[in-house]
Formats: structure tokens, sequence, C-alpha cells
């Protein structure tokens, strides 16, 4: 990797006039000038005012996860106007795995104007970005994206991403009797971020990965509604929801919910929604129901010609306890889950961050006290694997000879993620890919490594 491409003073000629770079706060107006001609639906719509706030927010001091230097950006330096052709931007995450936390890069908001694709513009842009999050020590990169694209970069589908329940709201149940509701939503105040942190966390439940969200992120999402040009027109703001507080009839928080503050269609989305434990969520779901089909009938649709308000999608993720309360009682529509794209440029590394949870398993199985090597193909390269007494004692980057095979296992480096990442079982690889295999000896040690496990990582973003 060829880290000078991290350093702000970076410039990189890539012919026809084209040269990439680091942003500063000075280019501010010519990235909105971009994203307001990339989005919208054609040419000869104008250029979209509210996209063209989405780098004004991003390249503000208070934005939680980068700065006005993050964007990469390819200008054309023959026009006289030297316009921003295409660009992305670098967010800095904070995930864990088990107990061990690590650092992600996250590339956002990836576009190039119609006019210039198909050149590899974005090919030298992902260079910058992966040169400057190794620069920053992290270990991943994830995005979540269109199908197929980012995998020219080195990415993989590796974690759960969202899944859903959808439910007509004209089944919703009414309520049965004059009595005050025993439950509702009111919008978070900055007051109540300690308590949203707490909620958070403890929604993780058994999920193995987890996207820490920080204090930042919470007050963000809150304090952007107060900005005096989404006040006048709420669907300026580049957040897609709003946070919400459950709270008792008595006043008591319960709970909280991120839900949608603006309609590209039918649906009403939400992204999350945690009671705290002890609540009876067969008294708090009829009257969240009833309380999100009131705010879903004042929520402003995108665009003019968008469907009336009939649906609720509750993006949960593959299981959550309202789903179970709601397949009794009303007709939904599932959609299973999307997926993180992972990369994990130096995967040694990455083990060794993790290693005391592998042998946190491995001392908690049939293999405890395991010594010996297990060494897997990637068919580019490889990994040797050394045990003393269940401890790791080496993780190398390893190569088969050019004669003869003395690997004991074999995978593509890239659908390995899926393994370490616990997103499918040894059994399940096999049974897709013909080219992973493992020996009896070490299969029975990727079983116990890399078992099946869930996860659940919210994508802290625009949503």
């Amino acid at each position: 990797m060829n880290m000078s491409l991290a350093e702000s003073t970076y410039v990189g000629d890539l012919g026809d006039g084209l040269i990439c770079r680091w942003s500063t706060a000075a280019d501010m107006p010519k990235i909105a000038q971009a994203m307001g001609a990339i989005y919208r639906d054609s040419d000869e719509q104008p250029a979209s005012p509210r996209a063209m706030d989405i780098a004004r927010v991003l390249m503000a001091d208070d934005f939680p996860y980068m700065g006005p230097g993050d964007f990469a950006l390819v200008e054309d330096v023959s026009k006289a106007d030297c316009p921003v052709v295409a660009y992305t931007c670098l967010w800095r995450l904070r995930w864990r795995y088990a107990n061990i936390d690590f650092g992600v890069g996250q590339p956002e908001m990836v576009a190039t104007r119609p006019e210039y694709r198909n050149r590899g513009l974005v090919r030298a842009l992902f260079a910058m970005i992966h040169a400057r999050s190794a620069a920053e020590g992290h270990l991943v990169q994830a995005i979540t994206g269109i199908p197929y694209f980012y995998r020219q970069f080195g990415y993989e589908y590796v974690l759960d991403l969202e899944g859903s329940r959808i439910a007509p709201v004209a089944v919703i149940p009414e309520k049965q009797n004059d009595q005050p509701e025993p439950y509702a939503l009111r919008l978070a105040t900055l007051d109540d971020v300690p308590q949203l942190m707490a909620y958070y966390a403890l929604s993780r439940g058994d999920s193995l990965v987890w996207n820490e969200a920080p204090e930042a992120f919470w007050r963000h999402h809150i304090a952007a509604w107060d900005d005096p040009s989404v006040q006048n027109d709420p669907l300026r703001t580049i957040l897609h929801g709003r946070l919400h507080m459950i709270v008792a009839d008595d006043g008591a928080t319960v709970g909280y919910s991120r839900v949608a503050a603006k309609r590209w269609n039918e649906k009403l989305r939400v992204w999350m929604l945690h009671l705290a434990p002890g609540i009876d969520w067969h008294i708090a779901a009829p009257c969240l129901l009833r309380a999100l089909r009131a705010y879903g009938q004042t929520v402003p649709a995108v665009e003019d010609n968008a469907k009336p308000f009939s649906v609720i999608e509750f993006m949960l993720g593959r299981t959550h306890p309202l789903y179970t309360l709601l397949e009794d009682t009303l007709p939904l529509r599932t959609i299973q889950p999307y997926a993180w794209y992972l990369r994990v440029p130096d995967i040694p590394a990455f083990l060794q961050r993790i290693a005391p949870v592998l042998e946190a398993r491995l001392a908690a199985s049939i293999l405890a006290g395991y010594s010996g090597e297990m060494k897997i193909d990637f068919y580019r390269g490889g990994l040797r694997l050394v045990f003393a007494e269940g401890k790791f004692t080496e993780i190398a980057l390893w190569r088969a000879p050019d004669y003869g095979d003395d690997a004991d296992a074999g995978c593509p480096a890239t659908v390995f993620l899926q393994l370490l990442f616990c997103y499918r079982s040894l059994a399940e690889l096999c049974a897709f890919f013909p080219d992973v295999w493992a020996d009896a000896t070490a299969a029975r040690l990727l079983e116990v490594l890399f078992p099946k496990l869930p996860s659940q990582v919210h994508a802290l973003n625009n949503a």
C-alpha cells in the first residue's frame, strides 16, 4: 500500500486532465454541485438542492464520522471551473468482535458523474480511501451498497444488514376502551442521550459483531433537527430518521426507537425498536403500532407522486421480539436481510486482534489444550496457524510450495471472511463453494474457532 495516498497533500494524475486528491473545506461548494447533479433522476432535472445539502452537513466540523478533509475526489482541471466529477469519503467507526474492539473505515457517498463513468475513477478513489484507513490503523473496511459493485475492490458479503417485516396499517388493532395508552412515543432530546446509549448497548443481545455508537452520533441525530434550514424544510436534512423515546403513562422512559422522518413510497420505516428488560411486549406492541401509524400519517413524502402511506416496515434484523407477536396477529411480508460488504486487507493482523476470543472458544471445546498447526490455502497465498496448549504461538502468511500440497484446508481469501466473522458455517461454505475444503482435523478446529453465530450490525449512517 502506497501510504502517500493517505496524505492530505497527495495529488494523483489520472490522465485526460483528471486529477485525484483529498478535499479541503474550500471544496464544499464544488462537491455540493456534483452531488446535486448526480443525485437526480435525469439530466433534464435541475440540480437537487437537498442533495447539495449533503456536502454541507458531511463537511461540517460537528459531523461525527468525518471532517472537511475526508473526501477523496476527482476533478477535471482541463475545464475552467475544475468541476468535481467523482468522489467518495471516509467515515471512522468502532466495531466489536465479542468483547474486542477494532477500527473500521467506511467509504460513503460513492458517485461519479455519468459522462465520466467506466474510466476507473472509483478504483483510484478507493486506493486513497484504503490507504488512509490503513494509516489510521483500521483493520477492516465496511460498506453498505449496491449488489456486486464493491466486490471489484476486495469486498465480500459477510454480515447481515437489516432484514424486515412489513405490516399493513389497515389491520393494526384499534384500542378497545377509553383508557389512555400505556405507552407512547415522544421525540428524543439531548437530555436523553445517556439513556439512549444505555438502551443501545442493551439491545446488542447475543450479536457477535456490533457497531459502537459514540455519544457524538446520538447528539448529532438529535441536534441536526434544530438547524434552521431543516426546520424550514424537513425534507432537506440528510438524516432519514428521528430518534424517539418510548414512555410509559407515568412518564418513565422504557425504550427507544429510530423511525423514518420522510417517505419515498408507501412505507414508514422503523430501524430500531428496543424496550427495557421487564416490559411486556404483549401490552406495549399494540399501542406502539397505533402510535407509529399516527406518526406515519404526518411524515412527509420526498416526491409529490409518492404512494400514500399504507404499511410500516420494521427493519429490525433477522429476528426480533416484535416479529413473534406480529406473526400471530397481522398478515406480514418478510424481507430477508441484505448484507454488509467487508474487506480485511491483513487477515493475520485481524486474527491477532481477536486471538483472545478464539482461544476462549478453543478452551471451552473438545479441543481444549490443542497443540499443532493448520495451513489454509487461499490459492493466492494462505495462512499458517500454530498452537501450543490451546494458545496461538504463530499467526502468519503462508504459501503452498511449488511441488506437493501440504495444506490442511483451502478457501478463497474473501470467502474466508464469511467464516472469520461466523456468518456461515464451514459446512455451509463447503456445500456452497467447491474450492472450500478441510481435512478432518482442520475441519474440527475450524468449526471450534469459527462457529456460526448471529450478528446484527446497525448501519449508523443516514438511515
